[in-house]
C-alpha cells in the first residue's frame, strides 16, 4: 500500500508538470478546442495529473504481483556495479539521440539550431520520463511480458526476459508518437526519430530492469536526460 500511495504522489507531480508543459505549447487551434470543451486550458493539467496517477497506481500493483513471479522484483542496494551500468548506459543512448539529432534529424525535421533550455522540461523528463515510464513500461508493462511468455513457454530461460526487454521497448518508443504528431507532425523521417531515438534507449533501461532492478533502470533513464540537456545537446546545439 506504501508503494501505492507513493507512486500516486509521484504520478500527481509528474502530470502536473507534463499538463503544464503541453499547456504551454498548444498551437492557437488546438488551445481554442480546448477552451471550448473543457472551459480552460488549465484543466489539462488536472486531467494530465489524474491520468497519470491512475496509470503509475495500476501500473504498480500489476508490477507488484507480476514481477516477483519471474524473479524482477530486486530491491534497491547500493551497487558500484549497478550504479556503472546505469550511468554506461545513460551514455550510450544520450550519445546516440543528441548525436541523431545533429547529424540527421535537426536539418530533415526543420529543429531549432540552437538548444533552449527549459527547467519545466528538465523536470518533466525526470519526474515523469525517468520514474513514471520506468513504472509504467517496465516495471508494469514488462513484468507482464515476461510472466506471460514464461506460462506459455513453460520456461524461465534468456529469451522470455529478451523478448520482455524489446517489446516494452517498442511500446514505451510508440507511446512517444502523440507528442511528436502535436510537434512534428507524422512524417516519416518524423516518426522514425521516435521509434528509433526510443526503442534503443528503451532495450538499456529494459536490460538495466532485468539485471540490476527497477531503481537502476530509473537511475539510466533519468541520467540520460541530464547528460542529454545539461551537457550534450547545449554543446551540439549552441
Amino acid at each position: 500500500m506504501k508503494k501505492v500511495i507513493a507512486t500516486l504522489v509521484l504520478g500527481l507531480l509528474a502530470g502536473a508538470v507534463l499538463g503544464a508543459q503541453q499547456a504551454m505549447t498548444l498551437s492557437p487551434e488546438l488551445e481554442s478546442q480546448i477552451v471550448a470543451r473543457f472551459g480552460s486550458k488549465q484543466m489539462l493539467i488536472l486531467i494530465a495529473m489524474l491520468q497519470t496517477a491512475v496509470m503509475a497506481g495500476i501500473a504498480t500493483l500489476v508490477g507488484a504481483w507480476a514481477a516477483p513471479k519471474v524473479h524482477l522484483n530486486k530491491p534497491f542496494a547500493w551497487s558500484r556495479k549497478s550504479a556503472a551500468a546505469a550511468v554506461g548506459i545513460a551514455l550510450i543512448s544520450a550519445g546516440v539521440i543528441a548525436l541523431a539529432e545533429k547529424l540527421i534529424f535537426a536539418k530533415a525535421l526543420g529543429m531549432a539550431e540552437r538548444f533552449e533550455f527549459s527547467w519545466l522540461s528538465f523536470l518533466g523528463s525526470v519526474l515523469y520520463g525517468g520514474i513514471v515510464e520506468e513504472i509504467l513500461v517496465r516495471f508494469g508493462l514488462m513484468s507482464v511480458v515476461v510472466w506471460l511468455a514464461s506460462k506459455l513457454t513453460k520456461s524461465a530461460n534468456k529469451g522470455i526476459y529478451i523478448a520482455g526487454i524489446g517489446i516494452a521497448a517498442f511500446v514505451f518508443a510508440a507511446g512517444h508518437l502523440p507528442a511528436t504528431a502535436q510537434m512534428f507532425g507524422m512524417g516519416t523521417m518524423s516518426v522514425v526519430r521516435t521509434l528509433v531515438l526510443n526503442f534503443l534507449p528503451g532495450i538499456g533501461f529494459g536490460y538495466l530492469y532485468w539485471k540490476h532492478g527497477l531503481g537502476y533502470a530509473m537511475l539510466g533513464h533519468i541520467a540520460t536526460h541530464v547528460i542529454n540537456q545539461l551537457i550534450l545537446l547545449p554543446l551540439l546545439f549552441a
